[in-house]
């Protein structure tokens, strides 16, 4: 088993998949016939709520927001990205590039954005490389935001410059 982590009442968490949310409360409820501590976390208008058994937080990914150094070595990651010389075929990609996006870890999120930046920068990309190109940047934008002190149009302004050099 892993280090537990704990969280208190309006710390900023990750959830894989997610994004970023604000444990709102620790609550107590009863699950089949026993009582179980949950974190409530709010995700926002369009992800809603979710509780998370604080016994296995580390086991569903979630975890604290990025520091600001590792914010911006994500952001270095992000403009060094290269596209690679030699394209596998779309099932292998789109299995690296889940593995990467379901990693929940900012750098590996980071390397994938900046290389389906690169890509669409000398090609039109597949329908489902748009969408996760799109999954991946909404991800990426709101832990920066949050682990910047910065606000999400701010961010993605600078996202869209950054991708777009």
């Amino acid at each position: 088993m892993g280090v537990r982590v704990e969280f208190n009442v309006e710390d900023r968490v990750v959830v894989p998949g997610c994004g970023v949310g604000r444990v709102e409360a620790v609550e107590r409820m009863a699950v089949e016939g026993e009582e179980v501590e949950l974190y409530r976390i709010d995700l926002g208008e369009t992800h809603g709520r979710m509780w998370v058994p604080t016994n296995r937080v580390t086991e569903q990914g979630v975890r604290p927001v990025m520091s600001s150094d590792r914010a911006n070595q994500a952001w270095k990651v992000l403009q060094e990205q290269e596209a690679p010389d030699e394209r596998q075929n779309w099932n292998r990609r789109q299995r690296r590039y889940n593995e990467k996006l379901m990693s929940n870890e900012p750098i590996e999120m980071a390397e994938l954005l900046g290389e389906l930046a690169a890509v669409r920068n000398r090609k039109e990309l597949s329908f489902g490389e748009r969408k996760i190109f799109e999954r991946v940047r909404e991800l990426l934008v709101s832990e920066l935001a949050a682990a910047l002190g910065e606000s999400r149009p701010a961010v993605e302004e600078r996202m869209t410059a950054t991708l777009a050099a």
